[in-house]
């Protein structure tokens, strides 16, 4: 994450790896499968490719959830990739299976709207502060 982003998010850029948030480079992502290979610690892992453990550790989920969907590798060989246990690679797929289900549900669906039909955000602000306002008159009257 550039020190611009973490500004805007309110992060101190000092107490955070370099490369936070950056996409991985394919370079990057050999050099973490060959550290995994070496058996190296998450927190050295971490160290060596300037990001933080949960970036580590996210980004070996996303390899072993990709590694079953995309390419249909079975769960052993995924295990030496990913150096994540059978019990971790299952969670993986389930909670990858749960967030593209949710992201099904939520595809928009076709409607006979037309945009020009659509109220403005100003026309929607004005309207919720006409109902603000007649809840506080509500209020006022319950108390």
């Amino acid at each position: 994450m550039s020190i611009e982003k973490k500004i805007i998010f309110g992060l101190d850029a000092s107490k955070y790896p370099a490369r936070l948030g950056q996409p991985w480079k394919e370079e990057e992502v050999v050099k973490l499968l060959t550290s995994i290979q070496k058996k190296k610690s998450i927190e050295d892992i971490a160290k060596e490719h300037d990001r933080t453990v949960g970036g580590i550790k996210s980004y070996i989920q996303k390899l072993a959830a990709d590694y079953h969907f995309h390419d249909k590798r079975p769960i052993e060989e995924i295990q030496k990739f990913t150096g994540l246990t059978k019990e971790e690679i299952e969670d993986v797929i389930k909670r990858r299976e749960l967030k593209d289900a949710a992201k099904k549900s939520a595809e928009p669906v076709e409607s006979n709207i037309k945009k020009e039909e659509l109220p403005t955000l100003l026309e929607v602000v004005s309207l919720l502060k006409d109902i603000q306002s007649k809840l506080n008159l509500l209020l006022e009257k319950v108390a």
